[in-house]
């Protein structure tokens, strides 16, 4: 029965990491300022306060608060945290799902994507990975020699056909791209993608021009995204403040200040609701909810 196999598969989530040392939090879903997520777009909530209107935002995911236990307390923590996202529908996404994210305090990257591999060993039995560069990614599968240059982007999506608007730039160009490339990763062992360009490295440090972040790809589907957490205040209000301004969005300053007692570490989330679809064989997200089924 599927409450069953859910409560089964969210229990052998939570053994898993209390069993490597994590803590697990509950960080509230209504937030003062909205997560500033490239791509993502957060759902702002009307309420009344002591007979007074104000906006609070929903999560788009639980990494604001969790950084700021992270600050306070510097421990290993995780959280199965209810997420939520305007414009999100298909087999792939909904407005409303489940996440896991977690935080290894003196970890990199590299450390969660072995340690992920140990949790889908548990899960899922598969014993070979792939990890490979979006660079390598995009010469693989698409032929195209990834660059920085706005104009050789487009002459190489104009000749593997791939359509796109003259007025759009290099990082929509990328995730025009960047869909043909995901589609066809992790069908023979899950595959790690890592070593993102420098302009797609959202919160993660950057060394050498490059990204220390990665996403993990089942039968084409993204299922985690995780990287070495930039810890430099200074750096992370930069990337805030061109988020924002480009959005038109507020940033929370509470979260900016916090960078200056966060400890080094590695962060990554999960898409929960995807990866139990896998873990029960199923193709959509609707065979696997009680509620909330969409046409597809």
């Amino acid at each position: 029965m599927l409450l069953e196999k859910w409560d089964t598969f969210i229990n052998e989530l939570r053994t898993f990491f209390r069993g490597r040392g994590y803590l697990e939090v509950s960080t509230p879903v209504l937030l003062k300022f909205p997560n500033l997520d490239s791509n993502v777009e957060p759902i702002p909530v009307e309420v009344k306060r002591r007979g007074r209107k104000e906006t609070l935002w929903l999560q788009t995911s639980p990494e604001y608060s969790m950084k700021k236990i992270l600050a306070e307390y510097k421990r290993h923590i995780f959280q199965i945290a209810k997420v939520f996202r305007n414009d999100e529908h298909g087999r792939l996404h909904r407005l409303e799902f489940h996440m896991l994210e977690w935080y290894r305090i003196g970890a990199d990257y590299r450390y969660l994507i072995e340690e992920i591999k140990e949790l889908l060993r548990e899960l899922f039995g598969y014993e070979e990975f792939e990890e490979i560069s979006v660079s390598e990614a995009f010469e693989k599968h698409l032929g195209i020699e990834l660059g920085e240059d706005e104009k050789d982007l487009k002459a190489s999506l104009k000749d593997k056909g791939i359509h796109f608007q003259e007025e759009e730039g290099w990082e929509t160009l990328f995730y025009r791209a960047f869909i043909e490339v995901e589609r066809r990763l992790g069908f023979d062992k899950p595959t790690f993608l890592k070593d993102f360009p420098e302009r797609l490295s959202a919160l993660a440090r950057v060394e050498g021009g490059l990204a220390n972040r990665f996403e993990l790809f089942i039968k084409g589907i993204e299922i985690a995204n995780g990287w070495t957490e930039e810890t430099d205040p200074e750096e992370v209000r930069r990337r805030m403040k061109t988020e924002a301004e480009k959005r038109n969005l507020p940033i929370d300053e509470e979260f900016i200040a916090a960078h200056h007692k966060i400890p080094p570490c590695a962060g990554c989330s999960i898409g929960v609701n995807r990866l139990f679809m896998l873990w029960v064989g199923k193709e959509t997200l609707n065979d696997i909810e009680l509620f909330n089924h969409e046409p597809l």
